[in-house]
């Protein structure tokens, strides 16, 4: 077949091509970063340099059998126009380009960041209501690209949805290098004795469910998929399994959490001064990922796509330190 990938550079589009790769499949991989399109490249990828806002993006689909829509600006913070351009005029793009040359499915990448509401919730079902507000700015975009994806289903376009929770794995640099970041700088704000249950989902698992919609009926068309590895674990363990594999002592502080939410509120309000040009150290919403539960029911996908997560949370952590460390050693 012949798939086009957007966010093709990034953490999942790139194992994604390269299970296609290796399973024989022409990619067209689609990206920003030109280090990361040229290994795909050398993999035997065609790599195209395109902004997801850049019209060109619609006519990138031509020729193709499949689009796996992966691209999206993801960030904790960052101005409301660029997670807009990204993430809803990116997917109008997507779309556009999808219709004009009849693909046979379209699946698109969510994000459970759309459930979070500041509260403990359980085993999360894909119908279960929206908060009326985005917790931020990339869950409020991600959430009207889908209402975007909803109009082009019921438009005729063949489209499923999957809303994958904190990818892990090697090739992760968002999740855990930050969390090691902040360990490393000073300590990780431990709020509620680290007791938060989460969900986590390494990275080939992933790649397993966006393959699985591929293969999947009719049926699913239309439908939203939570992905998870479906062990829900303690942050303070997974934390503690981290640190320990990587031979490093976990430094953490007990923070009170209304004393963690006011201090990173304050951090917002600085950031957002016009002169200062980084993002603050931690945002309201980083606080409340770390300080509430939140589990995602996955028994749809398991029943409708004949997803089963393929490596467990233990192995993914070990080939997570192992590539981490071969990186130290690289550099």
């Amino acid at each position: 077949m012949k798939a086009l990938i957007t966010g093709a550079t990034g953490f999942l589009g790139k194992n994604l091509s390269g299970r296609l790769l290796a399973e024989g499949h022409e990619v067209t991989a689609v990206g920003r970063n030109e280090r990361e399109g040229k290994l795909l490249a050398d993999k035997g990828a065609r790599f195209l340099r395109l902004d997801l806002s850049s019209p060109d993006l619609a006519e990138a689909i031509k020729d193709h059998d499949f689009v796996f829509h992966c691209g999206a600006l993801s960030s904790p913070w960052g101005a409301y126009r660029d997670f807009f351009e990204s993430n809803v005029v990116g997917t109008r793009q997507v779309i556009e380009g999808c219709f004009k040359y009849g693909v046979k499915k379209l699946i698109y990448v969510s994000t459970p960041s759309i459930y979070f509401d500041y509260r403990d919730r359980l085993l999360i079902t894909e119908d279960e209501q929206l908060p009326k507000r985005g917790v931020n700015r990339y869950a409020a975009t991600k959430r009207l690209a889908e209402a975007e994806i909803d109009r082009a289903f019921e438009a005729g376009l063949p489209v499923v949805t999957i809303r994958p929770r904190a990818l892990f794995g090697p090739g992760d640099t968002a999740i855990f290098p930050r969390l090691m970041r902040a360990n490393e700088q000073r300590f990780l704000p431990v709020f509620g004795g680290g007791r938060a249950l989460i969900d986590v989902t390494y990275i080939d698992n992933v790649t397993e469910a966006l393959l699985c919609c591929l293969r999947a009926d009719s049926s699913t068309l239309g439908q939203k998929y939570n992905i998870t590895n479906g062990e829900p674990v303690q942050l303070f363990d997974l934390l503690s399994r981290l640190f320990e594999r990587l031979d490093t002592p976990f430094h953490y502080k007990s923070i009170a959490y209304p004393v963690g939410f006011a201090a990173a509120a304050l951090m917002e309000s600085v950031a957002k001064l016009p002169w200062v040009k980084k993002e603050p150290l931690m945002t309201r919403y980083t606080v409340g990922i770390l300080a509430y539960s939140q589990t995602l029911d996955i028994s749809r996908a398991e029943r409708e796509l004949g997803y089963r997560p393929i490596v467990t949370i233990d192995e993914g952590i070990q080939r997570f330190c192992q590539w981490w460390k071969e990186q130290e050693t690289i550099h």
